[in-house]
């Protein structure tokens, strides 16, 4: 069975530390990890667990049957999978469950943790479908937009172009995203595609800015032109100040131990927060989970799976914070047993998307029922008053918006029965 290793590093107090070794095993699709802080590294102050749930910090030589969930939360899945699986194709190699990992750029990667071969600092790994060297790794939106549609198009890009495979992107899901600097700031940018006939990229920004209404932190978003086709730009939280540093994340899939991003509950995401969050934003961060779930059923956003939920580390408290919202984008109604229900657990009625489902197991939000009766109601109002001018103020056509009343529509009428 083929092994690599890598250095493990976190940035601590405005640099890159190496925390410690990984080891990888792979045969076929089996895979086999074993991880082990280093003895300097836990000698630190400021030393943060990778995963306080999977990788407490301690001597213990940690192992997992498949990556360790820290390390998928950083590593390339969907959209960023196929880019590399198309940069090494050229050569007849499949990159394995190590090279997904290892061979992105450090700069674009998700959260706070790097890799490298050995003790210099962090580097991507270059096995021999990587080149050495990779020309003009800035590329502009109008490129990448090319350079998307000739991916999906299945057809091949030109040398100077196959940068934008290399390049490649930690970020998470199924749909064209990277990692991208615009006008000076990092942001995370989703492409729209051709013909493109559900506005996505603009239905995203007018759900955020709606979010952002009813008590639901969310970063700077915006909708930006690029050859009359949309990108949609989200300001990266998971970077900070005029230097860019950068914030420890993990998914709620990790904070909660989930094998599957679709096993899970909006309650196991309040227990992880009760278990590792900060005591002094615990209130609030649960009550802003239960307004997230109700803005879900509200809205429709059935894509609600547990990496669509993050944690953002507290270097001051050592513990963890809900980060802000991102992903939310009302869906289309869906026919037979799915329709009407979250791809997370609501309440005692399971993935049933109600807010008397919601209303449930308000205790695991730390809420009685009259507040949470009390927010409900406040969010439901702001919705219904606000969807439609919202949704007008991103740039959506009328024709578009008597579609796309129907994932607010169906959700407001639920109020009713609360």
């Amino acid at each position: 069975m083929p092994t690599d290793k890598t250095y493990v590093y976190l940035y601590l107090d405005g640099a890159f530390v190496p925390a410690g070794l990984l080891v990888m095993h792979q045969d076929g699709r089996e895979v086999v990890s074993t991880f082990a802080y280093g003895r300097r590294y836990l000698e630190r102050r400021d030393a943060a667990a990778v995963d306080p749930l999977q990788l407490p910090l301690g001597q213990a030589e940690y192992h997992a049957v498949g990556v360790f969930r820290a390390f998928q939360d950083v590593s390339p899945d969907g959209w960023g999978r196929h880019l590399l699986d198309r940069a090494a194709e050229r050569d007849g190699v499949v990159p394995s469950e190590f090279d997904y990992l290892t061979v992105l750029n450090q700069e674009d990667r998700i959260g706070a943790l790097a890799f490298g071969p050995d003790l210099s600092g962090p580097s991507p790994a270059k096995p021999t479908w990587r080149p050495e060297e990779i020309p003009g790794d800035r590329i502009d939106l109008a490129t990448m937009l090319r350079d998307v549609d000739a991916v999906l198009n299945h057809e091949s890009l030109p040398a100077d172009q196959r940068r934008f495979l290399i390049r490649g992107s930690s970020v998470g899901g199924a749909q064209p995203k990277a990692a991208v600097v615009y006008e000076g700031r990092p942001w995370i940018a989703k492409f729209s595609r051709e013909l493109e006939q559900w506005p996505t990229c603009r239905i995203e920004l007018a759900a955020m800015r709606l979010a952002a209404k009813c008590g639901i932190r969310v970063p700077e978003c915006r909708v930006v032109d690029v050859g009359g086709r949309d990108v949609f730009l989200t300001a990266r939280f998971d970077r900070e100040g005029s230097l860019l540093m950068r914030r420890h994340f993990l998914s709620a899939m990790t904070l909660t131990g989930a094998d599957s991003l679709t096993d899970g509950t909006y309650g196991d995401i309040a227990l992880a927060i009760r278990r590792f969050g900060v005591a002094a934003h615990l209130k609030a961060d649960l009550e802003e989970l239960f307004r997230r779930m109700v803005f879900n059923i509200l809205c429709n956003n059935w894509d609600d799976h547990l990496k669509n939920h993050g944690f953002l580390y507290d270097t001051t408290s050592g513990k963890w914070r809900l980060s802000p919202a991102y992903d939310i984008v009302p869906q289309p109604q869906r026919e037979g047993d799915e329709a009407s229900r979250l791809t997370l657990g609501v309440g005692k009625l399971g993935r049933v998307a109600t807010l008397e489902n919601a209303l449930s197991r308000c205790a695991d939000f730390d809420l009685d029922l009259p507040k949470a009766r009390e927010i409900i109601h406040g969010m439901a109002t702001l919705v219904r008053e606000n969807w439609r001018e919202e949704n007008r103020q991103a740039g959506i056509p009328e024709v578009k918006l008597r579609l796309i009343e129907e994932a607010y529509k169906s959700s407001l009428n639920k109020e009713k029965n609360i």
